[in-house]
Parts: structure tokens; C-alpha cells; sequence
């Protein structure tokens, strides 16, 4: 004979502290999930950083190779020191509006996550409401 077991009743306070646990779990779980998702991400970046400035580098030293050949030619025409004050003024002059440009975006505000916040709001906003 199959023995049934006798159904146990829970008090709402009993479903309340159960469901109030599982939301945090909920929550650590998932907090885990973006850290682990984040962390992979990051290696990533980091990766792809190292690699930039490498070639960065690399571009770099080509850049001063070309910009000597650009000062020689010039030097055919004019005076060597002033071809090299010429070239120098132009560099100097494109490296600042560059560096202008890059500037205006590292403003704090532009790395404010303002998408996350606001959807953090709207679920905190959601639970009360269902809670």
C-alpha cells in the first residue's frame, strides 16, 4: 500500500521568508553571472589594449621615419632648420587637435552608466509594486 503524506500548510510570514530568499539567491546569481561575463570581457579589452599600443608604437616610429623623409625633401628648397621647424609645427599642430577631439570624450559623463541605472530603478520600482 502506497502511504501518502500528510500535506504541511505554510504561513504567509513562512511563503514570505521563503520567496524573499529565492529572490536573493536570484540576485547573486546573477550578480555572479555579470562578474564572471565582465571579467571575460575585460581580459579581452585588456588583449586588444596591448595590442593597440603595440601597433601604436610601431606606427609611431614609422610616422618620425616619414615625417625626416618630408623635412629632407623640403630641405632641397629651403634651409634644413626651417624645413625641420616647418614639419615639426605642422605635426605639432595636428597632434593638438587630436588630442582636443579625445579630450571631450573623457568627460565622467560619457562613462556613466545611465541605461543600467535607470532600468535598476524600473525593477526596484516593479518588486515594490508586486511585493
Amino acid at each position: 500500500m502506497d502511504r501518502v503524506e500528510p500535506r504541511t500548510t505554510h504561513s504567509l510570514g513562512e511563503i514570505a521568508g521563503g520567496l524573499a530568499g529565492d529572490v536573493q539567491d536570484l540576485v547573486k546569481g546573477e550578480l555572479k553571472l555579470a562578474r564572471a561575463e565582465f571579467d571575460q570581457k575585460l581580459h579581452g579589452l585588456i588583449a586588444g589594449a596591448i595590442s593597440l599600443v603595440g601597433g601604436a608604437l610601431v606606427a609611431f616610429a614609422g610616422l618620425v621615419v616619414l615625417l625626416e623623409g618630408g623635412a629632407a625633401i623640403l630641405a632641397r628648397w629651403i634651409p634644413t632648420w626651417a624645413s625641420l621647424l616647418i614639419v615639426g609645427a605642422v605635426i605639432v599642430l595636428v597632434g593638438g587637435l587630436i588630442a582636443r577631439g579625445g579630450l571631450a570624450k573623457l568627460s565622467l559623463k560619457n562613462i556613466t552608466p545611465d541605461r543600467t541605472a535607470a532600468n535598476l530603478s524600473k525593477d526596484a520600482r516593479i518588486m515594490k509594486e508586486h511585493l
